[in-house]
């Protein structure tokens, strides 16, 4: 039900304690079966609230052959239907996931009152729950595990608060001590090069760019790196920037040849953990910036990756080669061009097949089916949203914990027009990791089609921040919102932050026009008409893609675009 915009949950998943699904006003609904409650269970907490069936079928009978297994779970689904009776329209099943309806379903780790132990001990997720699978052993024992950590510290920092914090709704958590964080040091600068500064800030800058994308790192602003006073030892700028690496380097530049030093340091030994040399012929010098940040960031976040290991709970890429065709991958995919797009999904297919646990790889698959389908890059559209749908519950299956995966159902969710779906798996994603930029930004993307642009402003800016390197991608969504929210001069001034407006263009061709510059409206459609993209859609097709909640929102860009010429 939904009333006002907002979701009314229906439904209760509570996994603190012993698992129980309840309706509202506490009646209770909750299978008797182990693994009924296995399977609520591994829904519950996965991203999205839906796994593939292949994933489910390992965790619950891995003992069993796929033909087999598959046999079983269709069973167990077919009897967990019958249990919920007219509930049952809360379990959603496709060809090959299985999922819960966020719009029905809430999902509590928030333990009641009578779950704690009286002497203080907290509740275990889904106690009492014993299925005798190692795989599922396996899974609920990281389970248990998670929960209790979390459990342990809100008892520590609030003796008399026995309940988590709310896991709805809009927040940035801050990342643990645990967590790694580097700062990047302004570049040394040296040869021939009159404005050889200006070059050394801008590889800075995109080495920061690439370094936001690593999903277990958080990267110190260019700002407070910057106002470090020179000189000190790595001991005290690490104290000081609250840092645990720190990347220093010397950049040599001639007219011909561009040269790059770097040294990984650790802040905690003050040794030199990784050095490295980058030197390219710079007859493009812009082009030769953008390689060298590209496999400078690729080779520190492989470096920090080794020696963090034992921090991280699932893998990230093995090689810098696999990594380095994703980034390839995602390079050619934000440039909004049909031809590249394929090109990066090349990319990304072929780094799937060198490591097949590479999460990335199928999240940016995912997205490159869904650039196909919303751009009409091809004529089998609606294969290519499936497609996109399927590559990211892979990539889930292949890495949980990858807030890359979980923001790739939130994007499928979202131009699907399942608002809840959206937010909950962008929310998942940036519990994942609250530093992550693209996350960041496509989470404030969902809010801002969700009815929500006010709130959405401030989480673009803040994307904005952490990586400027990918900033007209951002402030093209940033636009848009100034647009919801009416303010279509904000809207004309932010295009104007771009470096390359173009995937802007409609947006910005609407503003003009509803504030009635009819010729700047009529240029910036002329300009649309040259580089796209997809600039032979007209308005009526291009705002069937637009997944906005609120009607209004989209007929006032209907408008604006069709004053403009579009």
């Amino acid at each position: 039900m939904v009333e006002n915009g907002k979701s009314q949950h229906e439904l209760e998943l509570r996994l603190a304690g012993p698992v129980r699904l309840l309706r509202r006003g506490g009646v209770e609904l909750t299978p008797k079966g182990r693994k009924a409650q296995g399977l609520l269970a591994l829904l519950g907490v996965s991203p999205g609230l839906r796994r593939t069936r292949s994933w489910l079928q390992d965790k619950l009978w891995s003992d069993r052959g796929q033909e087999q297994g598959g046999q079983s779970l269709r069973q167990e689904l077919a009897s967990l239907r019958r249990m919920l009776g007219d509930w049952n329209v809360c379990l959603v099943t496709d060809g090959g996931w299985v999922g819960l309806d966020p719009a029905l379903v809430h999902v509590s780790l928030e333990p009641a009152p009578e779950d704690w132990d009286l002497t203080g001990t907290p509740p275990e997720f889904a106690a009492g729950l014993d299925i005798p699978d190692p795989e599922f052993e396996d899974w609920i024992r990281d389970q248990r595990a998670a929960l209790e950590e979390k459990l342990s510290a809100t008892v520590r920092a609030a003796p008399a608060v026995v309940a988590l914090p709310p896991t709805n709704g809009t927040r940035l958590a801050e990342s643990d001590d645990g967590q790694p964080s580097i700062a990047v040091l302004p570049l040394a600068v040296l040869g021939d090069m009159p404005d050889g500064h200006l070059y050394a800030t801008g590889l800075t800058m995109d080495l920061i760019g690439y370094l936001t994308r690593f999903r277990r790192l958080d990267v110190i602003a260019y700002t407070s790196a910057a106002a470090a006073p020179p000189g000190l030892p790595p001991r005290q700028l690490g104290a000081r920037l609250d840092a645990r690496y720190v990347l220093q380097g010397v950049l040599w530049l001639s007219r011909s040849r561009l040269r790059l030093k770097i040294d990984l340091i650790s802040t905690e030994t003050e040794r030199v953990v990784w050095s490295h040399d980058y030197s390219r012929m710079s007859e493009d010098l812009f082009e030769v910036e953008r390689e060298v940040a590209s496999a400078a960031a690729s080779g520190v976040m492989v470096e920090i990756d080794q020696l963090e290991r034992t921090r991280v709970r699932a893998r990230d890429p093995n090689s810098l080669a696999t990594y380095a065709l994703w980034l390839r991958g995602l390079d050619e995919m934000l440039t909004f061009e049909p031809e590249r797009c394929q090109d990066a999904l090349g990319h990304f297919s072929r780094a799937a097949e060198l490591d097949h646990t590479y999460a990335r790889a199928f999240s940016g698959i995912s997205r490159a089916h869904g650039h196909r389908w919303k751009f009409r890059w091809t004529e089998q559209r609606d294969a290519a949203l499936a497609d996109a749908e399927n590559y990211a519950l892979r990539a889930v299956d292949a890495d949980a914990n990858d807030p890359h995966a979980s923001a790739a159902l939130g994007w499928v969710a979202l131009y699907r027009r399942d608002h809840d779906r959206a937010i909950q798996a962008y929310e998942h994603a940036i519990d994942l990791n609250p530093s992550d930029a693209d996350v960041i930004a496509e989470y404030a993307d969902a809010l801002k089609h969700n009815g929500s642009p006010q709130e959405a402003v401030p989480f673009f800016e803040r994307a904005i921040r952490l990586n400027p390197y990918s900033a007209d991608h951002y402030l093209a969504d940033l636009i848009h919102a100034h647009f919801l929210l009416g303010d279509y001069e904000e809207a004309i001034r932010t295009a104007k932050r771009m470096r390359r407006r173009k995937n802007a263009l409609r947006t910005l061709a609407a503003s003009q026009a509803l504030l009635g510059l009819t010729d700047a409206a009529r240029q910036t459609v002329a300009e649309l008409r040259k580089i796209g993209p997809a600039p032979n859609i007209s308005a009526d097709e291009w705002v069937t893609m637009v997944p906005d909640r609120d009607p209004e929102h989209t007929a006032r860009l209907l408008e604006g675009m069709k004053r403009a010429g579009l």
